[in-house]
This record gives C-alpha cells, sequence and structure tokens, in this order.
C-alpha cells in the first residue's frame, strides 16, 4: 500500500506542478492584455478618469465626462481654457491629443473639451467616464467626512491625497457661484480636478482655493448640464 501511494505521489506532483505552472502563465497573459488595452505606462497607474489640460501658458487638469464611439469629453475650467478655443489632454498613460471647446457653461467656470477618436492617440482607447455623485447623496455629505483628490498631477501612480468635507453650499463672491468646501492643501494648476468620495464617485470639480480649503462645483449639476447641452447640439 505504501509503495502505491509513493508511486501516485510521484505523478500527481509533477502534474500538479504543469498545472499551476499553466495557469502562472495563462493569468500573465491576461494581465498583460489588460495593460495593454488601456496602453498603462506602468502597473501602478488605475486611474484613466482625469488628465492634464495644457492651454496656450496655462496649464490644469480635467476629467472625463463622455465617451463616445467618435469622441471623448473632457470637463474643465472656463478660466483655464477662455484664452483659446484649442487645448491639449494628456493622460497618465503618456497618451496625448489636441481637442477643442464645444461648450462654456453660461453659470459656472466648467467648459468641455471635445477629443476626437480619429485625432488621438491610441493610449486614449481606455479612457473611462468618471461616475458622479447624485444630487441626494450630494447632500447626504456628513461634515468632516473623507474626500480625495491628486496629491500630485505629474504622478502616474495616481496617489490620492485625503481632505475633509466642510460645507456642501455656500456662495464665493469672487468667482460668483454656489459651490461646496472641502479642507484641504490645494496648489496652483489644480483647477479642472476631480474630488471624489470614498467609493471613487466624484463630489465636484475643484475651480478655486484659498488657504487650505478648496471650493467646488458639485459634479451633479456639471453633469446634469452637460446633458442637456449634448440633447440640444444636433438642434
Amino acid at each position: 500500500m505504501k509503495e502505491r501511494n509513493k508511486k501516485e505521489a510521484l505523478i500527481l506532483t509533477p502534474v500538479c506542478l504543469i498545472c499551476v505552472l499553466a495557469v502562472s502563465i495563462f493569468g500573465l497573459f491576461v494581465i498583460k492584455d489588460a495593460y495593454s488595452e488601456v496602453g498603462l505606462k506602468d502597473e501602478g497607474f488605475r486611474n484613466l478618469t482625469q488628465v492634464k489640460v495644457h492651454s496656450l501658458d496655462k496649464s490644469g487638469m480635467g476629467v472625463v465626462i463622455g465617451v463616445e464611439d467618435e469622441y471623448i469629453d473632457i470637463l474643465t475650467t472656463k478660466h483655464l481654457t477662455d484664452a483659446s478655443a484649442v487645448a491639449e489632454a494628456e493622460f497618465g498613460n503618456g497618451g496625448r491629443a489636441e481637442g477643442y471647446m464645444v461648450y462654456f457653461y453660461p453659470e459656472h467656470d466648467a467648459a468641455v473639451l471635445r477629443i476626437k477618436r480619429e485625432d488621438s492617440d491610441p493610449d486614449f482607447k481606455g479612457a473611462k467616464k468618471a461616475e458622479v455623485l447624485s444630487k441626494s447623496e450630494y447632500e447626504k455629505l456628513s461634515l468632516s467626512q473623507k474626500v480625495y483628490y491628486l496629491s500630485d498631477q505629474t504622478d502616474t501612480g495616481k496617489k490620492f491625497k485625503t481632505g475633509k468635507w466642510l460645507e456642501g453650499r455656500t456662495f464665493i463672491y469672487e468667482i460668483q457661484e454656489e459651490v461646496g468646501l472641502f479642507e484641504g492643501e490645494v496648489i496652483p494648476g489644480m483647477s479642472g480636478e476631480g474630488l471624489f468620495d470614498e467609493n471613487d464617485r466624484m463630489v465636484g470639480m475643484i475651480i478655486a482655493a484659498s488657504d487650505k480649503e478648496g471650493a467646488v462645483t458639485p459634479a451633479y449639476i456639471l453633469e446634469s448640464e452637460y446633458l442637456k447641452w449634448r440633447m440640444n447640439e444636433g438642434e
């Protein structure tokens, strides 16, 4: 009996090793294909929702708000792009493309940059639309709740910094707009960046900062107006 068990063990061991090796090789190919699909520069980069935006001598950020077969729409600030109808978007995976401003929000510091896929870098194929926090969920945000934003817009690993939610509705005279406020260090060049909750839903777009506070336009307002504009775009 012992001899039989030894023989079976000798046969099963190599078979198990071959199976493990085959699964590992298959897994590597699947992972490689997944990274290739979004054109990742390295494995640390996961977010293709936010981009850098360059317009003449200004630079800031943008958030993907629409993904279609023919084009990608990027939400950014109006004060970043009002000097030119042309701007360039840059993804963290190295993809770059020039686009045109197709819509300026009449009552908010926001604009839409459109990039046609036929004119864009192949790396843009992984673009991902941001999930937006609904109005009801926005109004339920509690004081001191954690919110997240990029700590370094040049960091391809997309490391997020933690802030605290302060207030859902306040009026800032300088920008003539009701905004939400959060506590956190906001530096020049972060205009147009998204503020997210712990579930990666976009709370708002950063449009201004004062000392250690940042101001955002609620994302649900920006998305709602964007969708209305899209419906009327063809008229």
